[in-house]
């Protein structure tokens, strides 16, 4: 049986009842987990395919005999080397052309006169003889204004290709006289293509499919085609034909091809192009070589190291580092998105590092804001709490700071996660954001693929912040809630202990992030106003640079300045000193009648921070 001339080898693979008009894809309804069994693809047994209006995919539904057609070439005459080279045509070739005369030798290379239908007359010309098993195969002739031609009706094959039988690698070049000049060099492992390369378009190399096998054994496959738009393109084809696992690429260093180094440099420098030969870099696939200025940087001024918190107990625990995820986990309000603001906030102000945060849940504006505006200054911001209401001294203060150093995500267009990359970088490039926040996970639109598992998509998800992360160098922070026990699944009262591999969605999220913290209020399910948090790191992935997974005992939050305090102590007492001096304010004075602050007060706060040296002790 035959379709469209083309021989039937083996009828319906698929083994789709005959006749039928539709039936389930090969290709997609295996792994659907929904409806597998739906006749999704449309059969046209005349023309041997399927279309699957699932997928969108076309499918044979027999396999073919490979057509093969039985050619006979001509075979040029072999004329020996029985006469020596006139003076002009060596003086040509050794000269101007630096070849060496063993490299002629070798390569049986004629002076001939040919009929050249370019100039349609006899010309003078060089005739390189291609011979395959020691068999003349083909004929080039080439006059000296560069016109050539083969011989008609004979078969197409490279130049040199007995020269690879022996070795372990060959050299792709571009023309007979760049043969010469590496043969001259001393690497005689060299082939030609015997037409050359179009400059754009589809590369036509039917002169390698017969004979590919005679390539298996190379362990390199140099390619060192002219450096032009033509052999840009024959080195695409060439790749793409070998594979990028055995190709190396011959640099030039700015000339055309090897015999334009030969001439205007020497055989030393041609060995050296072939020496310095460089893999194909494979994108997103590195070595150490590639980056090894930061590996000597590191070497010589220390690792890239976890900077702290400001609390030295939460330090132990765990440290801001770029480049990392740290998934911020426990159950609903009780404190995550606080306990990360206000982490950020004082390393915000202390260190000048700017802050991005998406926060859905966290709207109206005013309200985030106000958070903040209430950490730093210790006080409501809000005139129902008269007798602990701050200034507004105070608040234009404190929305300085927070202008300055964070910046709130909300996109008008979708909650998707690459809108969110494309704002924040816009924000790494404007503002040097060194942090992102995501809060929490389920608020970000979520584009699961059809039949996904939701522990793939995780997966696929998290790999996204990660990259990113490198990518960017910024410090990664995603709050996942915990799944909520069941009423009678507490400890007297109390929930369990948040754990990194209860997060709802699954361990996949503990499995892929760099850090896993809780913060879990562990007596509000009998005392809701009980003040004593729980701080943990229950995943380090970097111990030596970021912390060792640690509890945090005697951690408070207190509701009237909003702060978290460890041992009655909090990083924000220097930062009322701070606030203090710039605004020159006495302690028992504090925030009383003081005068509006000027664009000055926000940059001689800045100033005096950045006074203190890094290796002072900060005076807590």
């Amino acid at each position: 049986m035959e379709i469209n001339g083309y021989e039937i080898e083996e009828f319906n693979v698929h083994g789709i009842k005959a006749g039928a008009t539709s039936w389930t894809c090969p290709l997609c309804s295996a792994g659907r987990t929904y409806n597998p069994k739906q006749k999704c693809m449309s059969v046209f047994w005349d023309t041997g395919l399927g279309k699957c209006n699932h997928c969108s995919e076309t499918v044979q539904l027999h396999t073919y005999k490979k057509k093969t057609l039985h050619v006979v070439y001509k075979r040029p005459v072999f004329v020996p080397l029985n006469k020596p080279y006139s003076d002009k045509f060596s003086t040509y070739l050794t000269d101007t052309r630096k070849i060496s005369k063993i490299a002629l030798e070798s390569l049986k290379i004629r002076e001939a006169k040919e009929w050249m239908p370019q100039t349609s007359k006899e010309e003078n010309c060089i005739a390189f003889d291609y011979f395959l098993d020691g068999v003349l195969i083909n004929t080039k002739f080439r006059d000296g204004k560069k016109n050539f031609k083969l011989v008609k009706d004979a078969e197409k094959i490279l130049y040199n290709i007995d020269s690879i039988k022996n070795s372990k690698y060959v050299i792709f070049v571009e023309g007979e006289m760049d043969v010469l000049s590496w043969v001259t060099a001393g690497k005689t492992s060299c082939v030609s293509v015997p037409n050359g390369f179009p400059k754009s378009g589809k590369v036509n190399m039917d002169y390698i499919d017969n004979y590919i096998h005679l390539f298996d054994h190379l362990d390199w496959i140099y390619i060192g085609v002219d450096n032009d738009d033509a052999g840009r393109n024959g080195k695409e084809e060439l790749i793409r034909r070998f594979g990028i696992s055995k190709v190396k690429i011959i640099n030039y260093n700015g000339l055309k091809d090897a015999n334009e180094v030969l001439i205007k440099a020497d055989t030393e420098t041609l060995i050296s192009c072939f020496n310095s030969a460089k893999e194909i870099q494979i994108q997103g696939v590195y070595t150490a070589e590639m980056v090894f200025p930061e590996i000597l940087d590191r070497y010589r001024n220390g690792q890239k190291r976890g900077s702290t918190t400001y609390f030295p107990q939460i330090d132990k625990a765990w440290t801001w580092r770029e480049g990392e995820v740290t998934i911020w986990t426990g159950y609903q309000n009780e404190g995550k998105t606080l306990m990360f603001l206000q982490l950020a906030l004082i390393r915000a102000i202390k260190e000048g590092i700017p802050v991005a945060v998406f926060s859905p849940e966290n709207m109206p504006l005013v309200d985030f804001f106000n958070d903040l505006i209430e950490s730093i200054i210790g006080k409501s911001a809000d005139p129902f709490y008269q007798h602990n209401y701050m200034s507004e001294t105070e608040l234009r203060f404190a929305v300085e700071l927070i202008t300055k150093y964070f910046y709130l995500i909300y996109p008008d267009e979708d909650f998707k996660i690459e809108t969110i990359f494309e704002k924040t970088e816009f924000l790494v490039k404007k503002h040097g954001i060194r942090t992102l926040l995501i809060d929490p996970y389920n608020t970000v639109e979520h584009l699961m693929k059809g039949g996904e598992r939701e522990d793939l998509y995780i997966s696929r998800f998290m790999s996204k912040l990660k990259k990113f992360a490198v990518d960017k160098d910024v410090s990664v922070h995603l709050i996942a809630h915990q799944n909520t026990p069941k009423h009678n699944d507490k400890d007297e009262g109390r929930y369990f202990k948040p754990s990194a591999n209860n997060i709802k969605g699954g361990g996949t999220f503990a499995d892929k992030a760099d850090n896993v913290v809780i913060v879990w209020r562990h007596n509000r399910g009998i005392t809701w106003s009980d003040p004593e948090v729980t701080f943990e790191s229950q995943k380090i992935k970097k111990q030596k640079l970021v912390g060792v997974p640690n509890l945090i005992d005697n951690l408070f939050f207190d509701i009237k300045t909003n702060r978290y305090y460890i041992n009655n102590f909090t990083p924000f007492v220097e930062i009322d000193e701070l606030l203090e001096n710039t605004l020159g304010i006495k302690p028992k004075e504090k925030y009383q009648e003081l005068p509006e602050p000027n664009i000055n007060v926000l940059d001689l706060a800045v100033r005096n921070r950045i006074e203190l040296k890094p290796n002072d002790e900060i005076p807590f």
